[in-house]
């Protein structure tokens, strides 16, 4: 049966603002137990992270065009402050959002205190995140992204077969460096240009 999205659930989720405050609620508090413990150098890095591709990423004019003409949707983002890929592609989003307010209205759950929305939309089988569930003014969803840009993610398949987390790391923030978000672009665009 498929995930019902509801107006109680986009209410409920945060904005751009909220997740990010989060985060820096959680930085500022001792770890809960021990796995916020192993999660926290994970979630002070994405911080910095999200610092400084909020100030670098403008939004190509090829995704403001497809998004003027396109319609009001909600872009609904399950995602975790410890999550790399999150780090590095929710700027953008929000970066989208700033630019035309009135085509996207950026929202935000977590993943672990909402599985079944995150069971509705796994990737290959797996809880991946970040995942963009785009939903139209009825909340019936009309299309999907993530977690990372495809070219990525074909890599990531080769990588982890035969790299522990601590090598596979710099190899994503290096592409990711290198890719200065147009693959992510490009793939929104070609997403929006869908559902318009």
């Amino acid at each position: 049966m498929p995930f019902s999205y509801t107006k109680e659930l986009i209410d409920s989720a945060l904005t751009y603002a909220e997740y990010r405050k989060q985060i820096s609620d959680m930085l500022a508090r001792p770890p809960a137990d021990a796995a916020a413990e192993r999660m926290r150098p994970h979630l002070a890095n994405n911080s910095l992270l999200m610092d400084k591709y909020e100030l670098g990423y403008p939004v190509f004019p090829e995704l403001t065009e497809a998004l003027s003409v396109a319609p009001a949707t909600t872009w609904l983002i399950i995602t975790e402050g410890w999550c790399g890929d999150a780090a590095f592609n929710i700027p953008l989003l929000n970066a989208a959002e700033k630019a035309l307010p009135e085509k996207i209205k950026l929202r935000f759950v977590l993943r672990d205190s909402n599985l079944e929305l995150m069971d509705a939309n796994l990737t290959d089988g797996g809880r991946s995140i970040p995942k963009l569930i785009v939903l139209d003014d009825g909340l019936k969803p009309l299309g999907y992204w993530g977690p990372r840009p495809a070219g990525l993610q074909s890599l990531m398949k080769q990588w982890k077969d035969g790299l522990e987390l601590k090598e596979l790391i710099p190899k994503v923030h290096s592409w990711y460096d290198s890719d200065k978000t147009r693959s992510l672009q490009q793939e929104l665009t070609r997403l929006v240009k869908r559902y318009s």
